[in-house]
């Protein structure tokens, strides 16, 4: 896949969503996730399943190489 359709499909989630997936592409847990970005895992895991279905893909590892394809990996602490 060509970095500009992985961007073009990021660009279909939420804000939160994607700085989800950008936390997934830096290979965070959940509880990593939820205590960066102050929200429960339970959010975490929701915001996880909305990107699947939404970019049709079937686990994390996917997510986070659409985001790397993508070229915005960026920073995370």
């Amino acid at each position: 896949m060509a970095a500009p359709d992985a961007r073009q499909r990021l660009s279909l989630q939420e804000e939160r969503e994607h700085e989800v997936a950008l936390a997934v592409s830096h290979g965070k847990s959940n509880a990593g996730i939820a205590r960066r970005l102050h929200m429960s895992v339970t959010t975490v895991k929701s915001h996880i399943s909305h990107i699947l279905a939404k970019l049709d893909l079937d686990n994390r590892v996917r997510i986070a190489l659409l985001v790397h394809r993508a070229g915005m990996t960026g920073t995370t602490s």
